[in-house]
């Protein structure tokens, strides 16, 4: 038995990750797996779309983020000049609802303001330890706290930063071991199992998974090097190992012998396990999101709203839609392709319903522009008489441009 603990989809991890949850999840019902998390890198965007995919495949959702624990937040070094900290990696699984508001919290505290939010979201440890209740961690990858001591000759250190953490978790700490061709995983992996002997603490196997397939590392290597905005040749950075696909249970077994870790083969088989004892400890789904019920206004709102914005333009142009200026049949088409996708025709049609009833009355109203992708059908539908193709960008200018309000007034006002 064996549950995925570290997963990273190409929804939070911006481009350093490349499956999706959808792949996740079914893969590990592939495998049987009876549960998969996603601990994308200080977000939690991409949650929702792992549970409702989990769900489809009658796998356990486990909602969780690899967050990132600052040393320090803020450090100016002579020169005034405010330097990069070291951000250390821990995995935090939601357990209960406690747990889930507790992870909210942090992730607001990460980007809150300037002291957190400085090329990454971050917490100090402080914050980290206040807000525990609910939360299981995992000791993540060798970005760890605990690792990176050690990395720098400051064992003993971690030893004692370990006491702290094991003290604030309890039994929701655990200490993941992960297996590649790194000659420093070797060094960390010792590190960590010996931590984990002397204070009793369970281990727990990982993949720090970053994508799907067996073989995907140099695809992996190419998106990040677009979030990177590097070439080809000039590629900044890549992950050292070539391995962070989802593993199965005999991929572990196999990665033992093949990188020279000689442990037992009961103790691979025992940590896979572990995680099943994870998974069964999280009792927490994310509620359902409220959802939008709009009345249907005629039998086929999308054909109805395609037919109105149509006849609209023949209206303000005076003449059959083929005469329609192609600028604005082109982006009425688009508009009207986007909100029928989304599921917004009704919706349309029913602030156009309002807005023809108060003009009918008298009523004053159709102030406005419209937005992004309503902006000319709303115009084409009567909601407001501001062209957007001929106004818009003008607005923007007069807008960045600091004018005054009353020149906008008087330049959008009706004539």
């Amino acid at each position: 038995m064996f549950s995925q603990l570290h997963t990273h989809t190409h929804i939070g991890s911006r481009l350093d990750a490349m499956a999706s949850p959808g792949d996740y999840a079914e893969r590990a019902a592939e495998f049987n797996h009876k549960a998969v998390a996603i601990t994308d890198h200080g977000r939690l965007n991409g949650i929702h779309e792992h549970q409702q995919q989990c769900l489809k495949y009658d796998v356990k959702p486990i909602i969780g983020v690899e967050m990132y624990v600052a040393d320090e937040l803020e450090v100016y070094g002579d020169d005034e000049k405010r330097k990069r900290t070291k951000n250390r990696h821990v995995v935090l699984l939601v357990k209960n609802k406690k747990g889930y508001e507790n992870l909210l919290r942090l992730n607001y505290i990460s980007v809150k303001d300037t002291e957190h939010f400085y090329y990454l979201p971050r917490i100090n440890k402080e914050e980290l330890f206040r807000y525990n209740e609910g939360l299981v961690l995992g000791t993540a990858c060798m970005g760890n706290p605990f690792a990176q001591l050690m990395l720098m000759d400051r064992t003993d250190d971690a030893y004692s930063l370990f006491e702290e953490y094991h003290e604030v978790f309890k039994e929701d700490f655990y200490v993941e071991i992960q297996l590649n061709e790194l000659q420093d995983q070797k060094r960390v992996n010792e590190l960590m199992i010996n931590l984990a002997n002397v204070n009793g603490v369970p281990i727990v196997m990982t993949g720090d998974v970053h994508y799907l397939e067996k073989g995907q590392h140099e695809l992996q290597t190419l998106a990040m090097a677009i979030r990177d905005k590097s070439t080809i040749d000039n590629i900044q950075f890549e992950f050292e190992s070539k391995e962070l696909y989802y593993h199965h249970t005999n991929d572990y077994i196999d990665f033992n012998e093949r990188f020279n870790y000689n442990y037992d083969k009961s103790d691979i088989i025992s940590w896979c396990r572990n995680t099943t004892d994870v998974s069964v400890k999280i009792d927490f789904l994310l509620p359902e999101r409220n959802k939008l019920f709009l009345p249907k206004i005629t039998d086929d709102d999308d054909r109805e709203l395609i037919k109105k914005g149509k006849a609209g333009l023949e209206e303000r142009f005076e003449c059959d839609y083929k005469d329609v200026p192609k600028e604005y049949r082109s982006q009425l088409e688009k508009e009207l392709e986007v909100i029928i996708r989304k599921g917004f025709s009704s919706y349309f049609l029913i602030v156009d319903d309002i807005t023809q009833f108060s003009i009918r009355e008298g009523i004053y109203g159709r102030i406005g522009r419209g937005s992004v992708g309503g902006s000319l059908l709303a115009y084409s539908l009567g909601i407001h008489n501001l062209d957007p193709i001929k106004r818009g960008l003008l607005f923007e200018r007069f807008m960045s441009d600091k004018r005054s309000p009353d020149l906008v007034l008087d330049y959008f006002c009706e004539k």
